[in-house]
């Protein structure tokens, strides 16, 4: 059977849980939740017959109108070729509904076809969250972990999550391994309202403080580069200047 492909994001909503659109991810708590960034994404198969109708349906999650999806969402439900996308596609409707139990019942589902194995945890872990189940999102997170030890966005969320739970020695190990993974990270560490349990630990704080000198020396980089410029343009005695700096 010819099969097309269908894109699936990353995150339900925007960083694992990070309340913000992370550079990754959804709204949840420090999941770096990232609102499907290209960069993340993940494909499922679609017969082709349904490749369109699979389009649509992502095109109206991507314009955050959920129930317009999960009215079109029944014919690849009932295609077992296209259910674990078409399973995707709701567990992201619901989730951005606020229907968390349902979503966590087809992420049931999705997860024992063992396809996704990264974004179910994540997504799982972002749904607990929302009922009150930091235990369990905790575990899903430890799974991922686990499972991909290079993950940024698992290891920052489990901080997050391990942050709620004021299991602040495990939050800030898993912190400085996700910063470690991606430096961006303490950027997005400094306004974590999920960490603020951390901010008066003395290792967060040298962790925060690397981030603000990372900041300062890209705005040192910047002006010197603009002085440069200008000292480039009033220059009358050296060639004309091309627009092309540091070229000679």
């Amino acid at each position: 059977m010819r099969s097309g492909l269908v894109w699936m994001p990353w995150s339900p909503l925007p960083l694992a849980d990070r309340g913000r659109s992370r550079r990754h991810a959804g709204p949840a708590c420090g999941v770096v939740s990232r609102q499907p960034d290209r960069q993340t994404q993940r494909v499922l198969p679609v017969p082709a017959a349904l490749q369109r109708l699979a389009e649509e349906i992502d095109g109206w999650l991507e314009l955050r109108c959920p129930d317009k999806a999960l009215d079109r969402l029944p014919a690849l439900l009932g295609d077992p070729a296209a259910r674990p996308a078409a399973l995707a596609m709701r567990v992201r409707a619901l989730a951005r509904l606020g229907d968390y139990q349902a979503a966590l019942a087809d992420l049931a589902e999705l997860r024992a076809t063992g396809l996704l194995e990264d974004w179910v945890d994540l997504t799982e872990a972002w749904c607990r969250r929302r009922t009150q189940d930091l235990p369990g999102a905790i575990r899903c997170t430890k799974a991922l972990v686990a499972r991909n030890p290079k993950s940024d966005i698992g290891h920052y969320n489990l901080a997050c999550y391990l942050a709620l739970a004021n299991d602040r020695a495990a939050a800030i190990d898993a912190i400085a391994l996700a910063c470690g993974l991606d430096p961006h990270l303490r950027d997005h560490a400094r306004d974590e309202p999920d960490l603020d349990s951390l901010r008066t630990d003395p290792q967060f704080r040298a962790l925060i403080r690397l981030a603000d000198a990372s900041a300062d020396a890209l705005d040192d980089a910047d002006a010197d580069a603009d002085d440069t410029d200008d000292d480039l343009d009033g220059d009358d005695d050296g060639p004309p200047h091309s627009g092309a700096p540091g070229r000679n």
